[in-house]
């Protein structure tokens, strides 16, 4: 049996060997500005000083531009295996799988799956990047403003117009708001007391793990390596209720079934959809990875789309873990738009999927469609919208309405924008995210990479600078999932 440190010195030799400032600029070259900011707030050496390394950084320099190559120029300690770390803590496979190192021997490792352990990363920077992925945007906008209405807290108005919060984080430890040191002693009361306020549980968790890094209980050596036997893994019954709740309450799909609709060709009023067929195979491609079986269905009338609906139990069966609905049409505000130019609410959709015999199994709708004529505003002829150009008897059981998630490719009101050529800026993102962390991230997680993905997307109509917002509409779900690839 390899020791310990064997498998220490042939990983170190492998950073060193795979990682140099050219392959660095490579690796810069496929993260965005979100990600350079938190790979270099994990790699930080001095937090006190940190916030200003940085900062220049961020304004100095444009997205393209190679500021984690600069930091490490003048920061060389053992940058590699930082890097290295930093990039399994992300979870960013797609540049671990182009480094073509193993991932099993990335996580036997850094271990960057468990919470209170790391080997070259500040392991309580570690719990504030999990804690900043965590929070969506609604929540990190609670938060600085509850930072900002503290009598303790120094506001520096140069951050006014800074949405990441690793920054804001960077800046808390520069004027010691809260403190991480060298010698170890940590200080996130401030924090803490506003984390307090929110009610959910991966959040609860994070902050038991702030707690004891503060009062220095049961907190990993981060010069040590770590085994299945440490004690260090050893969790407090508190804790463990909470894991129980909302980590072990994860489901590992096995089998699934998705259904897409594409609308392509309309009567006379809508225009062809050119464009969503890209879409539309490339839903499918991804679904197929994590093994589900699937049919796509196309250019249907109203009576159509609702009477497929009603019988995929019948057609299908129920002996699957998940149901992926993946409508691509125009829409209007509360629907989408059949072939025949009918209108089909979403409440009409969600009624027809929602049956007894589908109540046991999650039931996930995906709609790619305008919900309304507003433009969302911040010359690509190639940009176009899916919307025009320029009753049911009473539910017995609302049992049936349980294991329901709808999301929605823009919110109400408003364009939903598909390139004429490569798709929908929406089915593009779902499938990228899935294809990338879809077997390591649960669905939550990959909803909240989503979004903030197409939240960042930019692009010009007419002239006219423009943006899209993703929207959970419905989210009853019991317990969150995670995909299984079964396919490469």
């Amino acid at each position: 049996m390899m020791s310990s440190l064997s498998v220490d010195t042939i990983t170190c030799s492998i950073a060193k060997t795979v990682i140099n400032t050219n392959i660095l600029r490579q690796i810069e070259d496929d993260l965005d500005i979100d990600e350079k900011l938190s790979m270099l707030f994990l790699i930080i050496d001095n937090y006190s000083n940190g916030f200003n390394d940085i900062f220049k950084l961020i304004q100095i320099k444009t997205e393209n531009a190679y500021i984690i190559a600069d930091y490490v120029k003048n920061h060389p300690e053992n940058w590699e295996e930082k890097i290295l770390e930093a990039l399994c803590i992300l979870n960013n496979q797609e540049v671990i799988r182009k480094l073509n190192i193993s991932f099993s021997d990335l996580d036997l490792q850094y271990v960057p799956k468990h919470r209170s352990y790391s080997r070259n990363i500040n392991v309580v920077a570690k719990c504030l990047y999990r804690l900043c992925e965590s929070l969506n945007q609604n929540e990190q906008e609670l938060l600085l403003d509850h930072v900002k209405s503290d009598e303790n807290y120094n506001h520096e108005q140069k951050l006014d117009n800074e949405d990441y919060l690793e920054l804001h984080m960077l800046y808390w430890i520069h004027i010691g708001y809260i403190t991480i040191s060298k010698d170890g002693t940590y200080n996130m009361k401030n924090l803490l007391k506003h984390l307090e306020t929110f009610e959910d549980g991966h959040l609860r968790i994070i902050c038991m793990d702030l707690q004891k890094f503060e009062n220095s209980l049961h907190v990993s050596d981060n010069r040590k390596t770590i085994g299945t036997n440490d004690k260090n893994y050893l969790t407090s019954p508190e804790e463990l209720s909470f894991i129980e709740r909302y980590c072990h309450g994860k489901k590992i799909i096995n089998s699934g079934l998705c259904i897409i609709i594409n609308q392509i060709n309309f009567k006379k009023e809508y225009e062809t959809r050119h464009g969503t067929r890209a879409d539309s195979n490339n839903l499918s491609e991804t679904l197929k990875i994590f093994g589900f079986k699937v049919e796509t269905l196309q250019d249907l009338k109203k009576s159509e789309i609702l009477e497929k609906i009603r019988n995929i139990s019948k057609d299908h069966g129920n002996e699957y873990d998940c149901l992926f609905l993946c409508i691509l049409s125009h829409g209007y505000k509360g629907g989408i738009i059949s072939s025949d130019e009918k209108e089909v609410s979403l409440e009409a959709i969600e009624r027809a999927i929602c049956c007894m015999e589908l109540r046991n199994v999650i039931k996930i709708v995906i709609i790619q469609a305008c919900q309304g004529k507003t433009r969302g505003n911040t010359g690509n002829t190639f940009l176009t919208t899916d919307g025009l150009p320029n009753s049911f008897a009473p539910v017995e059981d609302i049992r049936q309405f349980a294991n329901f998630f709808m999301f929605m490719s823009t919110i109400q009101g408003f364009l939903s924008i598909r390139h004429k050529e490569e798709g929908s800026w929406f089915i593009q993102e779902v499938c990228k995210i899935f294809k990338t962390y879809g077997n390591q991230l649960t669905f939550h997680d990959c909803v909240r990479k989503i979004m903030k993905s197409i939240r960042e997307k930019k692009g010009t109509i007419d002239g006219n600078k423009i943006a899209q917002l993703s929207e959970i509409r419905q989210d009853r779900l019991e317990y969150d999932f995670q995909l299984k690839q079964v396919a490469i």
